[in-house]
């Protein structure tokens, strides 16, 4: 049983105790020795249900997360609600109401339409909801926590792991830098340009990568390096690259976009692919940045988006990017086609704290 259908039986489990528990919260209405005004009592809560599941699981998440619309949650908040509350003395009234002694009908069904009485029901239909979203989003972000304290003691355990092998870089640094002055001497500047960028982009990934967030400059400067590295290696590669030229305020996270264009690479100059082609573009929008990378694609690979790339992998990206924006604050798009392959992402500005920045 895989964890959408465990999900789904809990949920179905959930709902049958609730059903069960509900009687007692109505002990003044029906007798709970009475098993068709029981079972008649219920009638009320399918709606309920699909009215709660409605707010929580698309109200919530997109009109109020993500595209932060507070006046039109609100507004429709409110009328599921007050649909709600009517539900609930409909089907009271018409269902289990029929079922007493009639000459108790005529003396609840004044009370059940009174303006107190349905103002006492839209307290407690408010107060019923309210208990359930705390219930799901306390679920949410202990889930959440863990989750992140378990990328942290990774991100922790591969740190360590990359120390014990900083020998090597270091010593290609050093290297690097001698063959550099060597170059120079030697007045061969295709070399000496070469050499300066890859020890630019190892300066950058040994001691710049540790900070939280990186100016925006600086990334864009190391995969312009890279990628002058790699036309090296393919000449005949067609390539269509897009920077801002004003970024002065934003950060971003240390080598985030570099994942992408490297995958970009990898994969998109293939040797079983006839006309290899990239196409990197980063736009700054209101409060928001775009980042899209397209490539060229050999048929043979594996159709499967988050596995496309070896090494960190797009879905080590992707929890990345979970870590760092959090819910509502990025969205990844990955589009797998027959002979391209596509990545757009966008996120949220960030300061030089690694806070989100909000302009409203």
């Amino acid at each position: 049983m895989n964890r959408k259908s465990i999900r789904i039986l809990y949920h179905i489990l959930f709902w049958i105790v609730f059903a069960l528990l509900l009687p007692i919260w109505y002990n003044d209405f029906y007798s709970l020795r009475d098993l068709k005004n029981l079972i008649t009592g219920l009638t009320g809560l399918p709606g309920f249900i699909l009215g709660l599941y409605f707010i929580v699981y698309y109200l919530i998440p997109n009109l109020l997360i993500k595209k932060q619309k507070y006046f039109l949650f609100a507004l429709i908040y409110v009328f599921v609600v007050i649909g709600l509350t009517f539900h609930d003395i409909l089907a009271y009234r018409y269902f289990l109401l029929p079922n007493w002694d009639p000459q108790l009908i005529s003396k609840y069904e004044t009370y059940i339409f009174n303006k107190d009485h349905i103002l006492r029901v839209f307290i407690m239909m408010q107060t019923q909801i309210f208990i359930f979203i705390s219930l799901k989003y306390l679920k949410n972000y202990i889930e959440s926590y863990f989750e992140k304290e378990k990328l942290k003691a990774k991100m922790t355990e591969t740190e360590l792991n990359m120390l014990k092998g900083q020998i090597h870089p270091h010593f290609l640094f050093n290297t690097l830098n001698n063959i550099y002055t060597l170059s120079i001497d030697a007045d061969n500047n295709e070399i000496s340009k070469s050499i300066e960028k890859l020890s630019e982009f190892l300066r950058y990934t040994i001691y710049e990568c540790k900070n939280k967030v990186i100016a925006l400059e600086k990334e864009i400067s190391i995969i312009k390096n890279y990628i002058e590295l790699e036309k090296l290696r393919y000449s005949k590669l067609n390539l269509s690259i897009s920077f801002p030229k004003t970024s002065n305020y934003i950060y971003v996270i240390p080598m985030m976009y570099f994942t992408f264009v490297e995958n970009a690479f990898k994969h998109g100059t293939s040797k079983s692919i006839k006309d290899k082609w990239l196409d990197i573009k980063l736009e700054i929008l209101d409060d928001e940045m775009l980042f899209v990378v397209k490539n060229s694609k050999s048929e043979n690979l594996q159709s499967d988006p988050l596995n496309y790339s070896n090494g960190i992998g797009l879905e080590n990206a992707k929890k990345r990017l979970d870590l760092y924006f959090g819910q509502g604050n990025y969205n990844l798009d990955i589009k797998n086609r027959d002979n391209s392959f596509e990545i757009n992402l966008c996120h949220k500005i960030l300061d030089n704290n690694g806070k989100v920045l909000n302009y409203r």
